[in-house]
């Protein structure tokens, strides 16, 4: 094995454990799919559920967030002396910087909006 392929390895590692969360269930999907939750959703119980999963779902758009801006500092420095070959491959991982932000917040917003649905149930 080529020492210079051991980034690439790492790289691919890192890439499957960031990834991990995101296509395994965490334990508030467990039972039932997310529109079912939210369609029966009657208890503060129900809502707390469903905010733990939009947090998850928050938590892996973070990881995802600090994946994309080590990529784009890893592409900038690669791309020293080397044109603007690299350009595009930084302008690539900050809009999914920007996208994934915007994902994570989005769903912090849906989590508190639960337990706030949560709280106002009573029950």
């Amino acid at each position: 094995m080529k020492t210079t392929s051991l980034p690439l390895i790492f790289a691919g590692i890192v890439s499957a454990l960031l990834v991990w969360p995101v296509i395994i269930p965490s334990d508030a999907m467990a039972g039932a799919p997310l529109d079912q939750m939210i369609e029966s959703a009657k208890t503060r119980a129900d809502h707390e559920a469903i905010a733990t999963y939009y947090e998850d779902e928050a938590k892996a758009y973070q990881a995802k967030t600090e994946e994309h801006r080590k990529m784009s500092a890893a592409y900038r420095s690669m791309g020293t002396g080397k044109g603007t070959g690299t350009a595009a491959f930084v302008a690539h991982c900050n809009k999914l910087v920007t996208k994934y932000e915007e994902l994570a917040k989005d769903n912090l917003e849906l989590a508190k909006l639960h337990r706030q649905f949560g709280e106002e149930s009573g029950q």
